[in-house]
């Protein structure tokens, strides 16, 4: 009987070792999936449009969703185009970061969950949720959306503590 149960056992651990294999994002591929939101980020931070752009698909949609004064849940929907004019456009200075990204990715599609803080003008804003989803195209991995919250707050929840 012994026997028969350390094979069970060393057949449970392969046949999980492969299936987790096989979901795993390969390492340079997460990598290069981050860098593409942390390189929409660095843009933002910049009040770079058209470095914004370059980070996503044509097209690419953002949508955010934030309590609204009467108490309800207020959503905004636009293009990244449209993002992209009214950054440069803006006279304040933003600064997002993300800490503790989630990386899903399955071939040519994956999705970044993180949660992130928002400085405007060097003063905290909110904290929130990213969820950004990717397709890797001929140039690359690109943004093809982004959803987010938007959770008031007077301290950021980012482990780093405020920017320096």
């Amino acid at each position: 009987m012994r026997p028969l149960l350390f094979t069970l056992v060393v057949c449970f651990v392969l046949v999980r070792g492969a299936a987790f294999a096989e979901t795993a994002p390969p390492t340079t591929d997460r990598a290069a999936i981050v860098q593409v939101v942390q390189s929409f980020f660095d843009a933002l931070q910049a009040k770079d449009g058209a470095r914004l752009r370059a980070t996503c698909q044509p097209g690419a949609q953002i949508t955010s969703i934030r309590p609204g004064a009467d108490g309800a849940n207020a959503i905004r929907q636009r293009s990244i185009e449209t993002d992209a004019e009214q950054l440069t456009a803006s006279p304040d200075s933003w600064l997002e970061r993300m800490w503790s990204p989630t990386v899903h990715l399955d071939g040519r599609i994956a999705v970044v969950w993180t949660r992130y803080d928002f400085h405007r003008n060097g003063r905290m804003s909110h904290n929130g949720t990213d969820c950004f989803t990717l397709l890797k195209t001929d140039a690359g991995w690109k943004i093809a959306s982004a959803a987010y919250t938007v959770e008031p707050s007077a301290q950021t929840q980012n482990p780093a503590g405020p920017p320096r």
